[in-house]
């Protein structure tokens, strides 16, 4: 009689649980994207932490355990470079940072350089590489320092974070990236300190795969608040922006910027004349842009993702509607309710009482 009872431990249900939710992100990304070079440092960061939760449960095949571990360093090592990349793209909102910062990424293969030259003087490796744990040591070492130098070059930089907390729009992926680097840090100190054997490599591995756990489900939260549900385009609108020049496509991509980033429709007073001198073209222009791209005037555009906004904030239900309505841009409480009612069909209060989230007693 075949038995197939399974059993997990607890860091395998853990690395399981943070293997779907970089899943759900990186699928969240994908239905997200409308520019591939802009969406590429996020889905390769995500790959690299689905992949140490993948090979961390991998570990309970005990006979290709040595291979796995290098390669579970391997993908956790490589998060602090790729922080430093992301973050640029974050903070400046490009599609890619310049080649020169790519760079970063050689500080890897350095650590590991530095770690087999550095390995004959702790003794060597009498049975091999694969099986040597005195190679694994100096790799979280060697990773440890690689790591810190991508974050010290962010810090090198923090004039970026000053600048991107006093922007309009801008505070809330000013925090996504405090989140990303204080994430990293504390990945680097617990590979630093398992390296010095402050503490042991299963315990390592829970405080790393739990703090990955705690990062998705922190950046899952966070990216529906920086990054709101877009405004779809119809088949019509979707004809006209084919017939704008490339000059005004890109005209059509800052106001989509402005809109889902810096969430400029949070200022009540915000105007076409405003809007003009953002994206650096004249009013006529950007009326043009934003009839084509999104087939909408710009006051009912702007009261689009206001709405979008205030159903997000709706569903929490210890918000106040009158604070719902100032923080999504509206300048009253009644022309809150009336717009929300022309674009729902339902009163705020209504909304909340079929969409707020359960209260938890």
């Amino acid at each position: 009689m075949l038995n197939y009872t399974v059993t997990f431990s607890l860091i395998e249900w853990l690395a399981i649980t943070g293997l779907v939710q970089s899943v759900l992100i990186l699928v969240y990304i994908l239905f997200r994207v409308r520019n591939w070079r802009q969406a590429f440092i996020p889905i390769i960061y995500f790959l690299f932490l689905a992949a140490a939760f993948g090979f961390q449960f991998a570990l309970r095949l005990e006979d290709y355990a040595q291979t796995i571990r290098y390669a579970l360093w391997f993908c956790w090592a490589m998060g602090p470079p790729l922080c430093y990349l992301l973050v640029l793209q974050v903070v400046r909102l490009i599609d890619l940072p310049p080649a020169r910062h790519f760079l970063v990424l050689l500080t890897l293969p350095g650590a590991i350089f530095l770690a087999v030259v550095t390995l004959p003087l702790t003794g060597g490796c009498k049975n091999g590489l694969v099986g040597c744990s005195s190679l694994q040591d100096l790799l979280y070492l060697t990773g440890s320092m690689a790591g810190a130098v991508s974050i010290l070059a962010l810090w090198l930089r923090k004039n970026i974070f000053v600048d991107l907390w006093r922007i309009k729009g801008g505070r809330e992926r000013y925090w996504l990236v405090m989140m990303l680097v204080g994430v990293n840090l504390l990945a680097l100190v617990i590979s630093f300190m398992r390296s010095a054997e402050q503490i042991k490599s299963d315990e390592a591995d829970a405080l790393l795969v739990t703090l990955g756990i705690a990062f998705c489900y922190l950046a899952t939260t966070t990216l529906f608040r920086v990054y709101p549900p877009p405004v779809s385009l119809s088949t019509s609108s979707r004809a006209k922006l084919l017939a704008l020049s490339d000059e005004e496509r890109v005209i059509a991509d800052k106001i989509r910027i402005l809109m889902e980033m810096d969430k400029v429709y949070q200022e009540h007073a915000f105007s076409r004349a405003d809007l003009a001198r953002e994206v650096g073209a004249s009013e006529s222009t950007v009326s043009k842009v934003i009839n084509a791209a999104f087939g909408r005037s710009l006051p009912k555009l702007l009261n689009e993702y206001r709405i979008e906004d205030a159903k997000r904030m709706l569903a929490d239900s210890s918000i106040p509607i009158q604070m719902v309505a100032s923080d999504a841009g509206f300048n009253s409480l009644a022309s809150f309710n009336r717009v929300f009612r022309d674009v729902t069909g339902e009163t705020p209060s209504t909304w909340r009482q079929t969409h707020a989230k359960n209260d938890i007693k």
